[in-house]
């Protein structure tokens, strides 16, 4: 949940910043071209407004924001000095502002000037400035009265650490509810504060963050003595999705993105993973909640044939539920059609040996638990059908790695592999469209992440068109 309103307020950035560069430019053309009275106003509204003008005001949006973007002005910036937040608003609206020129050159818009230009530039600026100031000040008035709290972990109980506690504490505007310290030894010392919490030690650092509702870790480390065990902790926070901070040392990165923010003047490095472009998130986020309620709605009339057609063919209920390993490692019930017999969960052990598979997965083609109407349905991916319910509820997404069961989550042998958890499953990804079911469980593994590596809203298209196809072929289906 705590995501979701994170991706939430900084997609209304994304709208506010549209809309304050929309005013400006509104107010700017307005006193460049003389509109000094209600009437003058009347005529420009009743100014016919052409599909070409649409076009020229959605391109420049999004070179505008685009423009932001590149400057970092869509991620959290819970920590982070005002002056370096304004600093990149100017560069991303001067930036905007070369791009509108450049722009009105090549579509030949008359009314723009150097005047113009100017004039917009300095409005666009002092509007963008005054609202990210106002909602900095509103935010940190929020979170001092105990909302939109993210839950700290910080590792390490030595004098570094026990200093970010300690202004952690005193900075209650910042939004941070410590949970506690992981180190060897319990925090001690002149910073501390009385009930300061000792959540265990770094050997048992993974089952520690497994069991508490954490969102971010700071890292207080020497790097040089506890290499190893940092490259543990962000493993372990990469699987789960967590955002990682370090303060000052630098530390080879394989993976997340690294940005440096501030908390007053300590620099800390952020290590975000992956997949944490919030802006592009609510458009992927959108998208499955649009597609998947379309396909709820169109698919109606197959669902209550396919039910129909299990009823006849065997005993037992339409559809079957599952517990499922999602994002973060946390458990979910999987919907399908069912296309075993109903005690098909009771025979899995008298089948262990007859796995066709290498790895954590169990596969066979020969399955004497499917029905005559499951192997028409698996082979076609029908059964998989009712899982848009899961991607309308936020369990899964269109793309993304196929939701593990538990049997075969508790088998994975190779750490690198349980990274796939650090997003959300999907009803199709890159291997369901490279063979399905003829590709070995390493190699699913690994083209799993390389979805992850390579995500992008294009790849997500791409692999939803080839998907269909691939299906209809039933190439590789079990």
């Amino acid at each position: 949940m705590l995501n979701v309103k994170r991706r939430l307020l900084l997609a209304c950035y994304v709208v506010a910043d549209l809309c304050v560069v929309a005013l400006a430019f509104g107010v700017v053309y307005a006193v460049t071209t003389g509109v000094t009275s209600a009437s003058d106003v009347r005529s420009l509204l009743a100014t016919r407004v052409q599909l070409s003008d649409v076009a020229h005001a959605l391109l420049f949006a999004f070179a505008w924001h685009l423009c932001f973007r590149t400057q970092g002005l869509y991620r959290s910036h819970r920590i982070g000095w005002l002056i370096a937040e304004a600093w990149a608003v100017t560069r991303a609206t001067a930036l905007g502002t070369l791009v509108f020129g450049s722009l009105s050159l090549f579509l030949s818009v008359s009314f723009l000037s150097r005047s113009f230009l100017l004039l917009f530039f300095g409005l666009a600026l002092a509007g963008t400035l005054l609202l990210r100031t106002a909602v900095r000040f509103f935010l940190g008035k929020v979170r001092q009265r105990g909302r939109n709290l993210r839950h700290l972990v910080i590792v390490g109980c030595g004098p570094r650490a026990l200093f970010l506690g300690a202004e952690i504490r005193k900075r209650s505007d910042l939004g941070y509810h410590l949970l506690g310290y992981i180190d060897d030894i319990p925090p001690t010392g002149p910073s501390t504060s009385d009930g300061e919490t000792h959540l265990g030690s770094l050997e048992a650092v993974e089952e520690i963050l497994a069991s508490l509702p954490a969102d971010e870790i700071i890292i207080a480390l020497p790097v040089r003595s506890q290499y190893r065990t940092i490259a543990r902790i962000i493993a372990a926070a990469e699987d789960r999705g967590l955002m990682v901070r370090i303060p000052t040392s630098l530390f080879e990165l394989r993976l997340s993105k690294a940005t440096v923010d501030h908390l007053d003047d300590l620099p800390m490095i952020t290590l975000q993973p992956p997949m944490s472009s919030s802006d592009i998130l609510v458009v992927k986020r959108l998208l499955d909640i649009v597609v998947s309620f379309t396909a709820l709605v169109l698919l109606s009339p197959l669902f209550l044939v396919i039910a129909a057609l299990i009823r006849l063919d065997s005993r037992g209920s339409v559809l079957f539920f599952q517990e499922r390993v999602g994002q973060g490692m946390k458990r979910f019930r999987i919907v399908k059609f069912r296309t075993m017999v109903p005690e098909a969960e009771a025979r899995m052990k008298e089948l262990e040996a007859s796995n066709e598979v290498a790895g954590a997965a169990f596969k066979m083609k020969n399955d004497p638990r499917v029905t005559r109407l499951g192997r028409v349905l698996r082979k076609l991916s029908l059964d998989e059908l009712p899982q848009f319910w899961n991607v309308l509820k936020g369990d899964m997404s269109l793309v993304g790695p196929r939701p593990l069961p538990v049997r075969d989550f508790l088998r994975f042998e190779k750490r690198t592999q349980r990274r796939r958890f650090s997003v959300k499953p999907g009803l199709t990804c890159i291997w369901q469209v490279n063979g399905r079911h003829e590709i070995g469980f390493d190699e699913w593994m690994d083209l799993d992440l390389e979805y992850i590596d390579n995500w992008s809203l294009g790849l997500d298209l791409e692999i939803i068109l080839k998907t269909l196809p691939a299906v209809l072929r039933g190439t590789g289906a079990n």
